[in-house]
């Protein structure tokens, strides 16, 4: 018996190595970066969004000196960013990825509808 387990463990490692690298998804190494809302955001002031290379981000409010951390990662040329609490946000890279618009409409576009979108700029 302990022999078919190890006739099995190279075809049970080669899958797990595949399942490993499709989980990975895209690469993130584009994004990654600190970015910054160009318009105040609701009255509360700007956003600065930094973006970090082992998936893990922060979602700074500048002025009220508040932070939330959440997961991101790439997913069709596209920005995925998820909250602790549930919500996803797509984000559309645009101008080389110096340019992150973030939909907010709380449902599925193609793009970025202009009146429900939160532009960031690469500033890092």
């Amino acid at each position: 018996m302990s022999r078919s387990v190890w006739q099995r463990l190279p075809l049970g490692l080669v899958l797990l190595g595949c399942l490993g690298f499709w989980a990975c998804g895209e690469s993130r190494l584009p994004f990654v970066g600190t970015y910054k809302t160009a318009e105040p955001i609701a009255n509360k002031g700007h956003i600065e969004l930094v973006l970090k290379d082992n998936g893990e981000a922060d979602w700074n409010w500048v002025d009220e000196n508040r932070s939330v951390k959440l997961k991101w990662r790439v997913q069709d040329g596209r920005v995925w960013l998820y909250f602790k609490e549930g919500v996803i946000l797509i984000g559309t890279p645009t101008n080389g990825s110096k340019i992150l618009a973030l939909n907010i409409s709380g449902e599925w576009h193609e793009g970025c509808p202009v009146e429900k979108c939160i532009y960031f700029t690469r500033v890092k």
